[in-house]
């Protein structure tokens, strides 16, 4: 069996989307692993899951330092020993090489991609793999002016040196460049960081750098999944509406605002509600006062993951906040929720933007998906409460069939190469 030197970041056991999009990506590819890692809090459910996982025998875990030795943020300013352990950390995966035929890299965090590159130069004949989560080159959250005003003086320093260290453009390009395939979630994520490529660096053509890239979506692990819809007809006096997760930065909700107060002025007698579990902007909360609709939105801290399904499965429909960008861009980001709402098999009201992969998948569902326009909004809050349009997401991929085409592209890269 071939040898693969795994460099994620963190990694499972640590209960994160993207440890477990590395491990989906890779526990059922043909190669034997050797993962080095930063440490961080395991959660004892998912450490059961993988002894029982015969696919979790194939990889070899170290953990050569502490993820929050690593850390740097905005509210976590010791940068100086964050570099030091971050530098720390490249050295130990690239001297942790051995002969391995195969590198993968997971970004982020991006400075997994510096260890790839010196592990690809210094030893050519290697497959590197260069998956990738969210965009690094140009990412829209770097140029988000509504939280960049919002942050204090020593918050933005901070975050200038975030970007300057951490967020880095040129780490992005050099995956590009010299990584030999190129992972995606989606084709919207793919062709949006092409796009920066082309307009940043230019130095590979478009058609070169698209025989590298493969789309593996987000998928679930059957033997895994405790995500099941509860099946009982829901008989609510009040129609609920949930949200689960972070309401910051791009995903702007102002329209949907809007749209609920108008809906709820022009239909008074229709008993409705919106429940918020987890990060919410000051300014909306706001809002929602100024608009009196105190009574109707309910904000609520993060509760931990069982409960949110077990809340999802209560709630007469789930909402799903995307990323908004001028409709002429393309929307990279791909919540991992959908996943979720579709294995739920809930009825879900997007709001996104038409170039968005969120808005794709919605309208190839026949669910309801608004553009970021209040009007549209409000249509769509009419079809959904009124009409009882169905709007289940159909979006649920199996791990293996997922992973096919991944699978496929190594055999062709060995295949050539041999």
């Amino acid at each position: 069996m071939r040898r693969c030197l795994v460099i994620p970041g963190t990694f499972i056991p640590y209960n994160d989307t993207v440890t477990q999009l590395v491990y989906k990506q890779l526990r059922l590819l043909d190669l034997e692993y050797d993962v080095i890692s930063l440490s961080a809090e395991e959660d004892p459910e998912l450490i059961q899951l993988l002894q029982k996982d015969p696919n979790g025998q194939k990889f070899h875990i170290q953990n050569t330092d502490s993820y929050n030795n690593v850390l740097f943020s905005i509210h976590n300013v010791f940068l100086p020993k964050a570099l030091h352990h971050m530098h720390r950390y490249i050295q130990d995966a690239v001297s942790s090489y051995d002969r391995h035929e195969v590198v993968y890299t997971s970004s982020w965090p991006c400075y997994t991609i510096r260890a790839g590159k010196q592990i690809k130069e210094q030893h050519t004949d290697v497959l590197w793999i260069a998956s990738f989560c969210d965009p690094i080159n140009h990412s829209p959250y770097k140029y988000d002016k509504a939280t960049y005003r919002s942050y204090s003086l020593p918050e933005k320093i901070a975050f200038h040196l975030y970007c300057h260290y951490y967020v880095v453009d040129q780490d992005e390009a050099d995956a590009f460049e010299h990584a030999d395939r190129l992972v995606f979630i989606c084709p919207e994520q793919r062709d949006f960081m092409l796009d920066q490529y082309e307009k940043y660096f230019h130095r590979m053509k478009r058609n070169e750098l698209l025989k590298k890239c493969i789309i593996v979506p987000l998928n679930y692990i059957p033997e895994w999944n405790q995500i099941q819809p509860s099946g009982k007809h829901l008989q609510h006096d009040v129609y609920t509406l949930s949200h689960f997760g972070r309401v910051y930065g791009l995903r702007l909700i102002e329209e949907f605002i809007y749209a609920v107060k108008e809906f709820h002025e022009k239909h008074p007698d229709i008993r409705f509600c919106i429940e918020q579990y987890g990060e919410f902007r000051k300014s909306d909360e706001e809002l929602i006062r100024k608009c009196g609709l105190n009574s109707i939105f309910s904000v609520h801290s993060k509760i931990p993951y069982k409960e949110c399904i077990e809340k999802m499965n209560e709630s007469d429909a789930v909402l799903l906040f995307d990323t908004i960008l001028p409709e002429t861009e393309f929307q990279p980001y791909l919540p991992s929720k959908i996943l979720e709402y579709s294995l739920l098999e809930k009825d879900t009201l997007g709001i996104s933007t038409s170039r968005s992969p969120a808005y794709r998948i919605m309208k190839e569902s026949n669910a309801i998906v608004c553009r970021y326009d209040q009007k549209e909004i409000e249509k769509g809050l009419e079809e959904l409460i009124i009409e009882h349009h169905p709007s289940v997401i159909r979006y649920a991929t199996d791990n293996r069939t997922a992973v096919q085409p991944l699978i496929k592209s190594i055999d062709s890269w060995f295949s050539d190469h041999h």
